[in-house]
């Protein structure tokens, strides 16, 4: 007990990880924004956002993180966007009470069932907060980057999720562990067929986009799931993948360009295979850590997850069409974020040392 309270109360290397890396997306996002778009509100609301996401990663106490969440929804609700402040604010504030009634039922003295309940508050607080499958967040196709449900999928998500995740792990019995685990690789292989199908036969360009950030958030939730160190491994290389790979290329597809419906060149095939998680992109060595961790555990789940990971080929040939043909400071933002995956497919252990998984 005195271990996993440690655990619960200690900045983790691989949020500290997460940290940086969305620093990372946001200076990208600066410097590749679509020419319409304010830098200076960009670098305001951006670092705002990214004290408070710290801010869920550093706090003494869960419920103090719950606060903080709270806090950071206030916050983006109030940028100007196209949906109302009260669908904004929808998602964080059921997520913060469903993670407070998970909280409640881990504390309060009763049977061994409650401890269960608390399992499914915590995956179910888990999902609505990063938005995914079922309390996915309205979205709409032309709101600002700052204002868009895009910020908790791609930006806030992956430090909350190793926030919250790890939490959990020092606060639940085994037998609950294991029921959380279980109800993470499930609803995992939801969001991966949903994001990918979705993606693929979405009639908006844009709302694809948001759908493939489902697909890859449903890797890393049986990445978690698996309770092995292979799991663990590929979650944060496809957390990787999300913040310093499809975030950039979303950012650089919001560019309006006249020829992007008909363009498939070499930069787009590219680009689809790096989405895909084909070799040598990062998404290929997590695909590889997470077969090889579910066939360890049960190998029919391998099966499951190989097949699904099919899925993505169609939507990733969409988006990659979706970017057109780039030029100028937007193509090398391109080669930039092809590159960094390349670099991370090849050689992942420094990215994976620097976590201590």
């Amino acid at each position: 007990m005195s271990d996993g309270y440690h655990r619960a109360h200690r900045v983790l290397p691989e949020a500290a990880e997460l940290l940086v890396l969305a620093a990372a997306a946001l200076l990208f996002a600066l410097g590749f924004a679509p020419a319409a778009a304010s830098r200076r509100n960009l670098l305001v609301q951006g670092g705002t956002g990214m004290v408070a996401t710290a801010a869920i990663a550093v706090v003494p106490t869960f419920d103090l993180a719950l606060l903080t969440i709270v806090g950071l929804g206030v916050m983006q609700a109030g940028i100007p966007g196209k949906r109302t402040l009260a669908v904004r604010l929808r998602a964080p504030v059921l997520a913060v009470a469903v993670l407070a009634f998970a909280l409640v039922f881990l504390r309060v003295e009763g049977p061994a069932v409650l401890e269960r309940f608390a399992a499914v508050g915590l995956v179910a607080g888990l999902a609505a907060a990063v938005g995914l499958f079922p309390y996915i967040h309205p979205f709409a196709a032309d709101e600002p980057v700052a204002a868009s449900p895009i910020v908790w999928i791609a930006f806030v998500g992956p430090v909350l999720a190793a926030v919250v995740l790890s939490r959990a792990e020092g606060l639940l019995s085994v037998d609950a562990g294991q029921a959380l685990a279980a109800m993470l690789i499930g609803l995992g292989v939801i969001n991966m067929a949903w994001g990918s199908i979705a993606s693929w036969l979405t009639d908006d360009t844009a709302a694809a986009w948001r759908y493939s950030f489902l697909a890859d958030w449903g890797l890393v939730l049986c990445g978690f799931g698996l309770t092995l160190s292979d799991g663990r491994r590929a979650a944060l290389l496809v957390l990787f993948g999300i913040v310093v790979g499809r975030l950039p290329l979303y950012l650089v597809s919001r560019e309006p360009r006249a020829e992007r419906v008909t363009s498939e060149g070499p930069i787009n095939l590219v680009v689809a295979a790096a989405l895909a998680g084909s070799a040598p992109f990062v998404g290929f060595a997590a695909r590889v850590l997470l077969l090889r961790g579910a066939t360890q555990l049960f190998w029919p789940l391998a099966l499951v997850l190989a097949l699904g990971m099919l899925l993505w080929l169609p939507g990733s040939l969409r988006l990659g069409r979706s970017l057109g043909r780039p030029r100028g400071r937007q193509a090398f933002g391109v080669a930039l974020a092809v590159a960094v995956n390349v670099a991370a497919g090849l050689y992942p252990l420094p990215l994976l040392a620097a976590a201590k998984l």
